[in-house]
């Protein structure tokens, strides 16, 4: 389970919480020095892997609890930032011909690339300007190979991608799945909102941000009459879906920044939220019956925090956020809660957890 939780000797210092009687508030745990500590744990353990993971989105999302952490270690944990800075221009050097990369299985899937570039925009201020101009170009390498494969559709809808052999070639389709250009939500959240909202933050294109907004459009037109999202593809849970989504929405308000985009997506969230709250379980999570959805729901808290701070201040949200984080921030009840038994996802969990608890520590969304 969290039992890595429990080991803190040797995690980096932590600043004081906020003293009793402070005017400082946090409506969304319990205790904030808690998350602080969860935090530091978590980065000391994501610094001591003996090796990356295999998966090119899950270290991704790793490299980027790093960067999330960095505000919050005293002294702070440079290591982590460095460890990042060394992936991302590991995704320059990596990045194939044809502008795909390996993503540490038989496959070529848009939505996982789309989540390892996430880092670019993570680590732009700790980056010099020349290594974030190579970030630039190779995202701009790999949106051309998706206009090439007419992988992006009319409607900004991105394709999931192909599968592929070892040495990176496209393989047969696999008819179980769908076809490579078939709109999908994550890829369309990932690579179609978030990458091209940062591109516009970084060049001003306008082809960047109507793109951008076209992806924006038609994921919030897939929300269902109840306010959830559907899961097309088998083995794969409405709620990993919503929270990967979230993040692309998250992304078009924060990197954007346009007013526009803010109220449409203040608009058009109530009901998905109302969904999100009232599916939310007793103990706190959001879990369907598909095997690892859990796994990869953290960020659904740090959606929550950003809906509350920037669309609808809400008490029964804020109710909502302290049932999750309670179980964040406590190992014995993850010790106990049994969420963990399975090893592929727990590297998933873990990879996913740090921002979320970064957020629950500051108070405010961390993308």
């Amino acid at each position: 389970m969290f039992a890595f939780l429990l080991v803190l000797a040797g995690t980096p210092c932590l600043p004081e919480g906020p003293r009793a009687g402070s005017a400082e508030r946090n409506p969304y745990v319990r205790d904030t020095q808690s998350a602080r500590k969860a935090l530091a744990t978590l980065t000391q353990r994501t610094l001591a892997r003996p090796g990356p993971s295999r998966r090119l989105f899950v270290e991704g999302y790793f490299m980027r609890s790093l960067v999330a952490a960095e505000e919050f270690l005293q002294p702070p944990a440079r290591p982590g930032v460095a460890r990042a800075l060394a992936f991302a221009d590991s995704l320059v050097a990596q990045q194939l011909p044809h502008g795909y990369w390996k993503i540490g299985y038989g496959t070529s899937w848009l939505a996982d690339m789309g989540a390892a570039l996430g880092i670019f925009h993570a680590l732009e201020p700790y980056a010099d300007s020349i290594q974030v101009r190579r970030w630039q170009q190779a995202a701009e390498r790999f949106l051309q190979a998706m206009r090439r494969d007419n992988l992006i559709a009319k409607s900004g809808a991105i394709g999931f991608g192909w599968p592929v052999d070892e040495a990176g070639l496209v393989r047969a389709w696999r008819s179980d799945v769908g076809w490579a250009d078939d709109p999908y939500l994550v890829s369309t959240a990932l690579v179609g909102i978030e990458l091209q909202a940062w591109l516009f933050r970084r060049t001003g294109e306008r082809s960047y941000r109507d793109g951008a907004v076209a992806a924006l459009d038609w994921t919030l037109a897939q929300i269902g009459a109840d306010g959830a999202l559907p899961a097309r593809i088998r083995g794969e849970g409405v709620y990993t879906v919503a929270a990967y989504v979230q993040e692309g929405w998250m992304a078009a308000d924060l990197l954007l920044e346009d007013p526009q985009v803010h109220e449409q997506l203040c608009r058009s969230l109530a009901t998905h939220v109302d969904w999100l709250l009232r599916t939310q379980q007793r103990d706190g999570t959001w879990e369907s019956q598909v095997r690892g959805d859990f796994a990869r729901t953290p960020g659904i808290v740090d959606f929550l925090i950003w809906y509350d701070q920037r669309c609808h201040q809400r008490r029964d949200v804020q109710k909502a956020v302290q049932r999750a984080s309670a179980l964040f921030v406590d190992p014995e009840r993850w010790q106990a809660a049994g969420k963990l038994d399975a090893d592929e996802h727990r590297e998933i969990l873990r990879a996913l957890l740090g921002r979320p608890l970064a957020a629950l520590a500051a108070g405010k969304p961390v993308l």
